[in-house]
């Protein structure tokens, strides 16, 4: 079986994978588990590592035959404590303690914060999560330099550890100096789209376009003040990642499946992809198969509409790989089969984009459905005609061609498509026939089989879509103009 044939082995909802030390020599064995976009945090590593790792998941890529997409994570403005005597302490409800800005180590009942604008963004009255959300301090009055705070949850806290301001304006350079030097890098190295980390507007995701318009943005929503301003920075972004994560700590616990169901109906609106992230099979860090509540979580994430599901330290650092990533290749594919996901209400049809390609796109999906047929076909330069089918989720899966190897990258996230690299033709007609014979070599369509093709006129023009023809493979190919 060619790598061709092996796309219908695969479930419709993309599956993403963080490369780390566990990983980094096993990618060829992440694509044949069902990997589609590895993931690269430019958090952890320096450019060596992160050049390395590019290579590796390229050659793993030629090797297998299937495209990989690669997404590369910028660090953000991760807010961090300072130091602590002993590198620790632990923190008692009740207790006082006073919050300073500073980088060196706190005094006894103080905390040091190792970052810029505190003493400007809290006010009394305000949280602050400790520790990712393992302690919570409540801000009572201001003192001297600082503030008076008392603990409302306690623990144990670490040397720069992260920490939240929920109810704060804190206000932060984004992207960050290092940032930028991870953009350029990620330039350098043919990465395909960027993780945009502690997105709070809209504007931020424009300032990163600025220095990175050839790649596609992923807006991390990890702060509560995003939550606000969503709708503008779907609108900036190409996709988004719901990082439950940091936007656990910053809204409570029993409101996330809730905002991680809006946020995913908000981006299939809006016709953007997203990635659901963080513990999705987490216990497979260490154990060999996951818990029930983790599958259960992964199947809602597919119900709820998302794109990709992502694995974050399960592949990074974790001690089965290969086995987190088979075990979410099965649970997707056990509900994307149910009875449940095909009962799915249809996507409607998106006003604010009324054109000829939104309109086609929807139409094929819904004569694929109406006569079920198996596959689509289309042609695309940019992605943007593939991005429409996928929103509409069609049971048929789609065959996107193009002739841009970027373009076949771009489109590694999006559900139920399946890139693969073609020829540019002159003309309509001889694109569709050149795409029979290559889908028919590659064991993809069989002879006589009913098919959509999508396309654009004239070829080679970005937007352009504004042909579906209802095909049977094998007859002559001619339209009429």
């Amino acid at each position: 079986m060619n790598a061709s044939q092996r796309i219908d082995e695969f479930p419709a909802t993309k599956i993403v994978a963080t490369i780390g030390p566990a990983s980094e020599d096993r990618v060829e064995e992440l694509i044949d588990a069902g990997m589609n976009v590895a993931r690269i945090n430019f958090s952890h590593g320096d450019t060596d590592s992160h050049r390395r790792m590019v290579e590796r998941i390229r050659a793993a890529e030629e090797e297998s035959g299937l495209p990989i997409g690669i997404l590369a994570d910028l660090q953000g403005p991760k807010l961090r404590l300072a130091r602590f005597e002993g590198g620790w302490r632990d923190l008692e409800v009740a207790d006082d303690v006073v919050l300073r800005a500073g980088e060196g180590t706190a005094a006894d009942g103080e905390v040091l914060f190792d970052f810029d604008g505190f003493l400007e963004a809290v006010q009394p009255g305000d949280r602050v999560f400790l520790a990712d959300g393992a302690v919570e301090l409540l801000v009572d009055e201001r003192h001297g330099d600082g503030f008076r705070a008392h603990v409302r949850r306690g623990g144990r806290v670490g040397d720069r550890k992260g920490v939240h301001l929920p109810d704060s304006n804190h206000q932060f350079e984004l992207p960050t100096p290092r940032d930028r030097e991870h953009i350029a890098l990620a330039r350098e190295l043919g990465v395909d789209m960027l993780g945009v980390s502690f997105v709070s507007r809209a504007a931020e995701i424009e300032r990163v376009r600025g220095l990175a318009d050839d790649l596609l943005l992923v807006a991390k929503l990890e702060r509560r003040s995003a939550l606000q301003d969503k709708h503008a920075i779907l609108a900036a972004a190409d996709g988004v990642m719901v990082a439950r994560g940091d936007l656990g700590v910053e809204v409570p616990f029993e409101e996330l499946p809730i905002v991680q169901k809006q946020l995913v109906q908000d981006a299939l609106r809006l016709g953007r992809f997203t990635i659901i992230a963080t513990e999705m099979l987490e216990s497979m860090v260490h154990a060999s198969r996951p818990t029930r509540a983790e599958v259960a979580d992964v199947a809602a994430a597919v119900l709820d509409g998302t794109d990709a599901v992502m694995l974050s330290a399960e592949t990074a650092m974790g001690e089965h790989p290969v086995l987190a990533v088979e075990a979410m290749t099965r649970i997707l594919q056990a509900v994307e089969h149910s009875g449940r996901y095909q009962d799915l209400p249809p996507v409607a049809f998106r006003e604010e984009e009324q054109n000829f390609s939104n309109a086609v796109a929807m139409s094929a999906v819904r004569a694929a459905d109406a006569l079920n047929l198996r596959t689509i076909i289309a042609f695309t330069e940019t992605g943007n005609t593939v991005r429409l089918l996928s929103r509409y989720r069609p049971d048929a899966r789609v065959i996107a061609l193009t002739p841009n190897t970027r373009t076949l990258h771009y489109m590694t996230a999006l559900s139920h498509v399946h890139p693969l690299l073609c020829q540019r033709s002159p003309s309509v007609e001889e694109m569709l026939h050149s795409a029979q014979l290559l889908l028919l070599d590659r064991g993809l369509v069989r002879r006589s089989e009913e098919v959509v093709f999508v396309a654009g006129v004239p070829m080679g023009v970005a937007r352009s879509t504004n042909v579906m023809k209802l095909h049977r493979i094998g007859d002559e190919v001619r339209l009429q103009r």
